[in-house]
C-alpha cells in the first residue's frame, strides 16, 4: 500500500478523536479477547489490536474505566494511522520512520504540539512494554506551544449565552462552568452536603481530579449563584416528589443533579460522568439557540480568562480552577499565545511615556 497522506474516509469516517469510544454506541471491537492473567489467550494476541488489550490489562488493570479507555483510543487511532499508511502497526515493528509518519498525519490535521505530545507519550509507554525503545531513542522534541486547543467565548458570546433563556438545568450547569469555572465531572460529582450557604461566606466544595476520590478545593458562590440554585433546588424537589410518588422504595441519592424522563412512566436519576448525558441536556438545546458551538471546557477556560482580565492574580486563578500550579494555568488560558499583542501595547505605551525614541 502506498504512504500516501490519508484522508477521512481513508480512515473509513475513523479519523475524529475518539476512533472507539464504548460511550459511542459503535459495535467495532478487536478480535483478540486477552485477559491478561487468565486462561483465555487467543491466537490473535499479536496482533495490534491483541497487542493494545495485552499492554492495558497489565498497565492499566486498576486505573479508573475513562483513563483505561483514553489510552486505547489513543493506541488504535495510532494504529489505524500507521495502517492506512501501509505500515507495520505491529508493537514490534514500528519504527522512526513510523513515529514521524503519525506526528506527520496529526500536524497536517491541524493538531497542536501539545496534544501530539500527550499522544507520543502514550505510543512510548507502548512499545517500551514489548520492549521496543524507539521512541525513547528519537527523543522527539516538540514546540512550547502554551495552548491545548484553546477556545473560549467572547464578550459578546458570554452576554449572548447569559441573556438566553434557559431551563433551571441548564441555568444552574452553565452558572457552575461559566461563572464558577467547574468540570463537567465536578458538575455530576456535586452533591447537595457540599453546599455551605450558612453565613456571611457560602461556598461549595468541589470533588476536582486526583487519584481516588479526587482532590477538593473550595469555590466561593458568584453574586448570582443564590438566585441561580434556589432556581435549580425547586425544580429538583418537584423532581424528587415525582419519584417518590411513582417509584417504589425510590431513595434520592443526594447528587445536586438530577434528571427526570417519562417513558411510559417516570423514571429519575443523577449524570454520570464521562457519558455525554449532561452534555445531550444543557448544551446541545442552547448550541441552536446561541448560534455558537461551544463546550464544558470553553466555558470553564472563559471563566478563567475573564479573572484573569478582571487582574485577579494568576496564582488565584490557579485556585479556582484546580489547578497544581499556576504553570499549567497558562497553559490552560493560553496567556502565552494570545496576550502578546496586548502585552506589546502596553511596552510600547511605556516606551513613549518614558520618551524612548522609535528608531
Amino acid at each position: 500500500m502506498s504512504r500516501n497522506r490519508m484522508s477521512e474516509a481513508d480512515l473509513g469516517g475513523y479519523g475524529q478523536d475518539y476512533l472507539y469510544s464504548p460511550y459511542s454506541g459503535s459495535s467495532r471491537r478487536p478480535k483478540a479477547d486477552v485477559r491478561y492473567g487468565s486462561k483465555t489467550n487467543t491466537k490473535n494476541v499479536h496482533t495490534p489490536d491483541g497487542c493494545i488489550y495485552e499492554f492495558l490489562n497489565a498497565k492499566f488493570r486498576n486505573a479508573k474505566k475513562y483513563t483505561r479507555d483514553k489510552c486505547r483510543w489513543s493506541l488504535r487511532r495510532m494504529t489505524r494511522i500507521l495502517e492506512a499508511g501501509g505500515f507495520d502497526a505491529s508493537p514490534f515493528k514500528i519504527d522512526e520512520d513510523a513515529v514521524n509518519y503519525i506526528m506527520d498525519e496529526y500536524r497536517a490535521r491541524g493538531k497542536l504540539d501539545s496534544y501530539l505530545e500527550g499522544e507520543i507519550a502514550y505510543l512510548n509507554r507502548y512499545l517500551k512494554f514489548f520492549r521496543n525503545y524507539t521512541v525513547v531513542n528519537m527523543n522527539p522534541q516538540f514546540s512550547q506551544d502554551m495552548r491545548v486547543n484553546v477556545h473560549w467565548l467572547e464578550e459578546d458570546q458570554y452576554q449572548t449565552l447569559m441573556d438566553v433563556k434557559k431551563t433551571p438545568l441548564q441555568d444552574m450547569v452553565i452558572h457552575l462552568e461559566l461563572c464558577l469555572g467547574f468540570r463537567n465531572a465536578e458538575c455530576c460529582r456535586l452533591t447537595l452536603s457540599d453546599i455551605n450557604d450558612s453565613g456571611t461566606k457560602p461556598y461549595f466544595n468541589v470533588r476536582g481530579k486526583g487519584r481516588g476520590n479526587g482532590k477538593y478545593r473550595t469555590v466561593r458562590f458568584h453574586r448570582d449563584t443564590r438566585a441561580v440554585l434556589n432556581r435549580w433546588l425547586d425544580e429538583r424537589e418537584r423532581i424528587v416528589q415525582i419519584a417518590r410518588e411513582n417509584i417504589p422504595h425510590w431513595q434520592d441519592p443526594g447528587y445536586v443533579l438530577l434528571w427526570c424522563h417519562y417513558k411510559n412512566h417516570p423514571d429519575v436519576g443523577y449524570y454520570r460522568e464521562h457519558t455525554g448525558s449532561l452534555d445531550d441536556a444543557v448544551l446541545d438545546p442552547l448550541r441552536p439557540k446561541v448560534g455558537f458551538h461551544f463546550s464544558n471546557h470553553d466555558l470553564r477556560r472563559t471563566f478563567g480568562r475573564r479573572l484573569y482580565h478582571a487582574g485577579v492574580p494568576i496564582e488565584t486563578i490557579s485556585k479556582f480552577l484546580g489547578h497544581e500550579s499556576t504553570a499549567e494555568t497558562l497553559k490552560y488560558l493560553g496567556i502565552n499565545l494570545d496576550d502578546m499583542d496586548e502585552g506589546m501595547k502596553k511596552l510600547d505605551a511605556y516606551d513613549n511615556k518614558m520618551g524612548v525614541k522609535k528608531r
